[in-house]
């Protein structure tokens, strides 16, 4: 994949709050997905772990191509600011980016900062990373 360069979060070509926000969803609802059809298979345990995976490095694997299956829907990735490189198989960043969302309190707060100017999550300036449109 070719590198993606000088993306800003001023970047006209940077994901749009509902484009996000939808991504996010979709995402959620692939994590659902996972849990319900392993929980059956191997247990609670095994199947919540393997979903928790998901949300933590889902922007670095690359089977997906460094996307989320949300943000493979939406047209999106989640790249480096400075660089504007994507984060496929940078699991660090993405485990820096989606840490959050595990800390029940701090969780909501992330997610209120995407309603920003910026329309970045806490996690996303935490691993100094913007979503922009996949060309």
């Amino acid at each position: 994949m070719e590198e993606i360069t000088n993306h800003t979060s001023e970047n006209t070509n940077q994901a749009t709050l509902v484009d996000r926000l939808l991504g996010g969803l979709i995402d959620w609802i692939v994590v659902l997905a996972i849990y319900y059809l392993l929980k059956g298979l191997v247990g609670w345990s095994l199947s919540y772990l393997v979903a928790a995976a998901y949300i933590l490095v889902r922007d670095a694997l690359p089977f997906l191509e460094g996307q989320s299956i949300g943000k493979k829907v939406m047209k999106t990735r989640g790249v480096h600011e400075d660089s504007g490189a994507p984060i496929t198989n940078n699991y660090r960043t993405s485990f820096l980016r989606n840490i959050l969302l595990f800390i029940p309190i701090v969780s909501i707060i992330d997610a209120l900062f995407i309603f920003s100017g910026d329309h970045k999550r806490l996690g996303d300036r935490i691993a100094k990373t913007i979503v922009i449109y996949d060309k």
